[in-house]
């Protein structure tokens, strides 16, 4: 939906002013009539929206349109904590999905659609570590500039990661935006993930400590580096480091290497039952690959959902909500 459709869909009559300003302040002007006055709007089109933290920086932008117009910012998508802040900041706002918050001179649109449901099974879905890499680094950024960069980071071919964007653009998870810019629906994306990921769990060794859980995972990461081997945190540790909303009581740890579980001096325990570390060397490379932008100890945030939900307890069902709403917002 676009700032005009908006206004419409509350019968509102609006359109593209032509008398731009010449120093190109606004993206554009939108002329809105209420009661026999125009409302200009200057409009603020961003690829992404803010991240909140980000809002304070967007002050002197904010006081520079508001010297023609209306403040009106437009995102792909706003999310309900970055709604707050622009409110609170007071910009108006909307999105592609038709979430808004403007507010002017006898105009007040406020609205949250729902997030569109998607089918525990989605047919058509690419599968594979790097497919499932693919959709990992699109999760985050949202955007992908290039198929060739996002090929080399998702550590594929070229060919492979167009076939990719092709599927998830038939499902409706992607769009195409200019010759080579592909722009994730994230939310639709990332729920379509989680419901359609395979257990991609391939060999696991349990063990039990009487250390702390971020002990162990200090334990395992030196081992893992004494023998060149690659490691990655997730579960209970790494949402802990991500979203602290919980004590973490379980170790999940994933390595490349099948020496190190007979390297650690851990209790080895009978089954997951009995344990309280877990040492996964995955069939998806992806967990491996792909891991979280900023602290690369840390499994991405997906595979640290996917754990939680795994491990289970409400406690962590709630936790992993936590991580699906910081992902979404930053």
């Amino acid at each position: 939906m676009n700032v005009k459709q908006l206004f419409d869909s509350v019968a509102i009559e609006a359109m593209v002013s032509s008398d731009l300003p010449a120093d190109q302040l606004a993206d554009a002007l939108l002329d809105a009539a209420v009661d026999d006055k125009l409302v200009r709007f200057a409009v603020q089109v961003k690829s992404r929206a803010p991240y909140p933290g980000e809002i304070p920086r967007l002050e002197p932008l904010r006081s520079r349109l508001a010297t023609v117009g209306v403040p009106l910012l437009v995102a792909p998508l706003v999310s309900e904590p970055t709604g707050r802040a622009l409110t609170e900041a007071q910009w108006s706002w909307a999105d592609s999905h038709g979430n808004a918050d403007v507010r002017a001179r006898g105009i007040r649109i406020n609205r949250r659609v729902p997030s569109r449901a998607v089918s525990r099974t989605l047919r058509g879905l690419p599968r594979g570590s790097g497919s499932w890499s693919i959709m990992r680094l699109l999760i985050s950024d949202g955007i992908a500039e290039g198929e060739a960069e996002l090929a080399e980071r998702a550590g594929v071919s070229q060919p492979r990661a167009s076939q990719v964007l092709t599927a998830l653009s038939t499902a409706g998870l992607v769009e195409r935006r200019g010759r080579s810019t592909w722009a994730a629906d994230r939310p639709v994306l990332l729920d379509a993930f989680l419901n359609s990921y395979a257990d991609a769990r391939g060999i696991a060794s349990w063990f039990y400590s009487l250390d702390s859980p971020n002990q162990a995972c200090e334990q395992i990461a030196a081992v893992g580096e004494s023998l060149h081997a690659d490691t990655v945190i997730s579960g209970d540790v790494a949402a802990d480091r991500l979203v602290p909303w919980r004590l973490p009581t379980h170790t999940t740890v994933y390595t490349n290497d099948h020496r190190l579980a007979t390297q650690l001096e851990l209790t080895p325990a009978e089954g997951p039952d009995d344990a309280n570390v877990e040492l996964i060397v995955p069939a998806d490379q992806s967990i491996l690959r792909i891991r979280h932008e900023e602290d690369a100890a840390l499994a991405h945030p997906t595979q640290v959902i996917l754990d939680l939900q795994r491990l289970g307890g409400a406690d962590r069902h709630e936790s992993a909500e936590k991580i699906r709403e910081w992902l979404l917002t930053r």
